[in-house]
């Protein structure tokens, strides 16, 4: 079984950029979650519409097919360490995470906390001799984000905590065109009926008016990067191109080969 299959969160690959000759990324989407910390130095990280600016300390998280990029300051290029992972309950972890797919950026951390999960990582043996114990050392550092999230729990403790796996799960499967609300239901384990309540109690929306805001959303980042309105289509979860170009113009008022033309 692949290990993008298992259950579990299993780390991939682990690394260590200095970035001194500017080196970046993006704009492109990567297959994997990615956990970045700034060892030392200043960067930007650009997710969606958001643009961050990151110091020495902060973190910063990639998902899967979320469009992002990023670059070192040019005066002070930044270095950081950076983990890849993937597995069945990463969505459910992140959802009770300070780093999550809706606030992909982290306060900062004190390197004696946070650089000895990742040098631990960057031990490429530990894939190779004991796949458990990376994967332990993983979770240890996924807990630490996880913990700083529990003061901001406490103060929102009447939020349903289904409604942020809800928009996890939402953020990481909108580019699958069989993802729908009936997929929604089934991942959260709820009816449709509550998954309805529970939409309609946080956002003031049904989950699939949430579902398709969000894909017409992501698709404007798509267009303005210049991707043809098939290749946005396709790329945000519709089958149909001319499904797509008729929604994008019932929602923006034109149609998208002309947002596309107008942003750029």
């Amino acid at each position: 079984m692949p290990i993008s299959e298992q259950n579990g969160i299993w780390p991939v690959n682990a690394g260590r950029q200095d970035c001194s000759n500017l080196h970046s990324w993006g704009p492109g989407v990567r297959q994997c979650y990615i956990i970045h910390y700034i060892v030392s130095g200043k960067g930007r990280f650009i997710c969606g519409k958001k643009t961050y600016e990151l110091t020495a300390g902060q973190s910063f998280l990639i998902c899967p097919e979320q469009v992002v990029q990023y670059a070192p300051d040019e005066k002070e290029p930044w270095e950081y360490v950076w983990v890849d992972f993937v597995g069945k309950e990463c969505q459910q972890v992140l959802a009770q995470s300070i780093l999550n797919p809706q606030y992909p950026a982290a306060r900062s951390l004190a390197k004696e906390k946070m650089l000895p999960y990742f040098e631990h990582l960057c031990q490429m043996e530990l894939y190779r001799q004991n796949r458990r114990e990376a994967a332990g050392i993983l979770m240890a550092l996924l807990g630490v984000y996880q913990d700083l999230a529990e003061p901001q729990r406490e103060e929102n403790r009447n939020e349903d905590p289904r409604m942020m796996e809800a928009l996890a799960l939402i953020a990481s499967g909108y580019h699958r065109s069989e993802f729908r609300t009936e997929t929604l239901a089934q991942k959260l384990a709820v009816s449709r009926t509550t998954l309805h309540r529970l939409f309609q109690k946080n956002v003031g929306q049904s989950p699939g008016q949430y579902l398709l805001k969000y894909r017409l959303q992501q698709s404007e980042k798509l267009l303005r990067m210049g991707m043809t309105v098939k290749q946005t289509a396709l790329s945000c979860g519709f089958d149909d191109p001319f499904y797509y170009s008729r929604i994008f113009r019932k929602h923006y008022g034109k149609a998208p080969s002309t947002y596309r033309s107008s942003e750029r």
